[in-house]
């Protein structure tokens, strides 16, 4: 079983690791971030969560940490959130995107969200697949910010 604990200032090295390799983020942004873009973004991360129960998470299996996900409401829409997830590359294809993904939706109802989207890049087979299995749906695929991208949508509620 997968076990989450609200990210904070202190998970900056994990953070970093994962948002710092190609690996990762051939999908994401397609590069690498640099460590300057990463705390930036790691700081708006703490910042937005901290005013909303709801936020990132840093992912244990085991106490053996494997990635992080985050379920984040939007802030024109506060019953609409979108749901990610980035995992350590030896820890893929453990069946851990599906649990942590599953968890995160369950965060999402809990917090008597409405609706989750999730943006991938639609070459990511593994994500869209995780996603469908849980009951997304397409609903937009073309460019997203200069990169390819894909937006899907559950509605809570509906039939996975």
């Amino acid at each position: 079983m997968i076990e989450l604990r609200k990210m904070d200032e202190a998970d900056y090295p994990a953070y970093a690791t994962l948002v710092m390799d190609e690996r990762v983020m051939r999908y994401i942004t397609e590069h690498a971030l640099t460590d300057s873009e990463a705390k930036r973004r790691f700081a708006s991360i703490i910042e937005r969560q901290r005013h909303d129960r709801l936020g990132t998470y840093v992912v244990y299996q085991d106490e053996t940490w494997i990635g992080i996900g985050h379920v984040t409401r939007s802030v024109r829409q506060p019953f609409e959130a979108e749901l990610g997830y980035m995992l350590l590359p030896e820890q893929w294809g453990n069946g851990y995107g599906s649990l942590l993904a599953s968890r995160l939706l369950e965060l999402a109802t809990e917090h008597e969200l409405t609706v989750v989207t999730a943006t991938i890049d639609p070459n990511h087979v593994a994500s869209r697949k995780i996603l469908t299995n849980l009951g997304f749906h397409s609903t937009y695929v073309g460019p997203i910010d200069g990169l390819p991208g894909e937006i899907l949508e559950k509605r809570l509620g509906d039939p996975v």
